[in-house]
């Protein structure tokens, strides 16, 4: 068994490694770190966008910005100028390459790759033992950042399924300063499904095709969908797939149930890190690393993803529940949200920036019939969910 670490971060992902380079950007007051994750390398699989706004992080290190977008349903196209606010896109190797570049320079953080955690860490009088194939490791503090290891359909209210292909084509046929936000196809009856469309340079683009739905669907349908989707797009064009992504969010999910002992942090996706209604949790989980970073520099001590504020819980919760009970009106109500709202309005409301009366001009551009159909059920489930925890 090795000697007893500072902190050990189970999973390497975005959350892990951000918590782990914030905490290796002091130095020599830097905590004695490791990390464990279970993939052998890192590869470019994934991309993160997140708007200009209030100074985000890694914004100059964004691999591609637009300034303008639109929305289509149903033959209705909406375009919109977001110059002010722009639509930033990190690529996963620009962001793998920062954290790994960090956390190589302290010799106090370790990384190490191709180790999986094989049981439940134990609790001793020291603090953690954390066992891999590998060998055991002994820590005061764990953050675990892993996605539970069984996941339920009704885990969320609705989950976001997508998967995506860069590709590069011969001729020229994008535009790489205008980006499809969503594209919405009508034709799929299981959900909310749309295009999203990425233009880096006139002949490549990242093309994904996403779905809100009730249950979490598997890759290959999406992968037909997302075929026939860029088929229809290119119009006869060849084209090569550069590499491929494919993911599904939790949105509104029960989060990860809390360990009640303090020197253990439950943190990612299933922790609080996602949006709810929006699945965008690379800004969040930059706030909060910084933040528990900076806790366990000063008083050795885990800092939890932060409750969400009250009001924009709410709305998100019951947004979400009425996608869900009434998935044929999906498209109109985002199509209603961007079209009858001021942008930067929208903007700070999925950056979550927005003010109370910023919230209520959110309120008003939608169609108040199916919000206060769904009200009563709702309510009653929220209170019921509330009594259940309390006992």
């Amino acid at each position: 068994m090795h000697s007893q670490i500072d902190l050990v971060i189970l999973g390497g992902g975005c959350a892990g490694l951000s918590l782990a380079s914030r905490l290796s950007a002091f130095g020599k007051d830097a905590p004695s770190v490791l990390i464990i994750e279970q993939r052998e390398n890192y590869t470019n699989d994934r991309t993160w966008c997140f708007w200009d706004i209030e100074h985000p992080a890694y914004k100059q290190q964004a691999n591609h910005a637009w300034t303008s977008f639109e929305i289509s349903n149903q033959q209705r196209t909406h375009q919109f100028d977001c110059r002010k606010h722009q639509y930033l896109m990190l690529e996963g190797h620009t962001f793998y390459q920062d954290a790994l570049t960090t956390i190589e320079q302290n010799p106090n953080v370790e990384l190490l790759l191709g180790q999986q955690v094989i049981s439940a860490p134990i609790k001793n009088e020291n603090g953690w033992l954390i066992q891999t194939a590998q060998a055991q490791y002994a820590a005061k503090l764990i953050v675990d950042t892993r996605p539970p290891q069984k996941v339920n359909h009704q885990d969320a209210i609705l989950w976001q399924s997508f998967v995506g292909y860069e590709i590069q084509t011969q001729a020229d046929c994008f535009l790489p300063e205008k980006m499809v936000l969503m594209d919405f196809d009508d034709t799929f009856d299981d959900g909310l499904a749309f295009i999203y469309i990425l233009p880096t340079s006139e002949k490549k683009a990242l093309i994904e095709y996403t779905v809100f739905s009730e249950k979490i669907l598997d890759k290959q349908p999406l992968i037909t969908r997302l075929n026939q989707s860029i088929a229809q797009k290119m119009d006869g064009l060849s084209y090569d797939i550069l590499r491929t992504e494919h993911g599904t969010l939790p949105m509104g999910n029960q989060l990860a149930n809390p360990n009640k002992e303090s020197t253990y942090l439950y943190a990612g996706l299933f922790a609080g890190a996602a949006r709810p209604s929006s699945g965008y949790a690379f800004q969040r989980i930059q706030s909060w690393a910084t933040v528990c970073a900076q806790s366990i520099i000063d008083t050795n001590t885990l800092y939890a993803f932060p409750k969400e504020r009250w009001l924009q819980s709410f709305m998100d919760e019951l947004f979400l529940t009425v996608i869900h009970n009434n998935p044929a009106i999906a498209a109109s109500l985002f199509e209603d949200l961007f079209s009858q709202c001021d942008f930067q309005t929208v903007v700070k409301f999925m950056s979550d920036k927005a003010t109370v009366s910023e919230h209520l001009q959110i309120i008003k551009s939608l169609p108040p019939l199916p919000f206060i159909k769904a009200l009563p059920t709702f309510l009653i489930k929220k209170i019921c969910a509330k009594i259940a925890l309390s006992s």
